[in-house]
């Protein structure tokens, strides 16, 4: 969680910081990895200046560290990883701004589709006889709404649980870790034509 300043809570800090799709894209990015910002400009497609002004909003929000440096042709390249998951917690959600939702949602779901691409292109997605993929259109009503956004966010809880978890493990084992993303939408559809 970002620190606080007296004069910003905790959603000023995070609508400043997500106020832009690209901070969201290299937050997701930094969440995965370590990168530098002219790594980050190359993968984004994007001008290494741009970025790396976005980089220094996500270091002043706390969203992100500097975590290595390297000498590169007499510059100084820096390394920095996210220290603040990429997504809003349902209450920091519903205090952000109507107008910074639809990019703020944009830029995930651009993140959701290349995962996905990846993976169907690489032969990863049906590499796994257990792998989870559904699609489930249903009509509920308020309550069956929140029922459903109440399991979504437990669920997401034990997922992060289980990460921790396995990564202990893997500290203690010789195995090899596997990269594997747990990708989760509930939204309402526009009523049919």
């Amino acid at each position: 969680m970002p620190k606080t300043k007296k004069k910003d809570g905790v959603e000023q800090i995070v609508a400043k910081a997500f106020a832009h799709p690209l901070r969201v894209q290299i937050l997701i990015i930094l969440n995965e990895r370590v990168a530098s910002p002219n790594l980050l400009a190359q993968e984004l497609d994007q001008s290494l200046n741009l970025v790396a002004y976005h980089v220094r909003v996500l270091e002043k929000y706390d969203c992100i560290e500097l975590v290595d440096t390297r000498q590169r042709r007499g510059a100084t390249e820096h390394f920095y990883r996210a220290t603040r998951r990429q997504f809003l917690s349902d209450s920091e959600w519903s205090r952000m701004p109507q107008s910074l939702r639809p990019g703020l949602s944009g830029a995930m779901l651009k993140s959701v589709f290349d995962d996905i691409e990846e993976a169907v292109k690489s032969g990863t997605m049906d590499e796994k006889e257990d792998r989870h993929l559904s699609r489930t259109p249903m009509v509920v009503d308020k309550q069956g709404w929140d029922e459903v956004s109440k399991l979504l966010s437990e669920t997401l809880d034990r997922v992060l649980e289980i990460q921790s978890e396995s990564s202990e493990r893997l500290t203690k084992s010789d195995e090899e870790g596997m990269l594997s993303k747990v990708e989760m939408l509930h939204f309402r559809s526009p009523d049919p034509k």
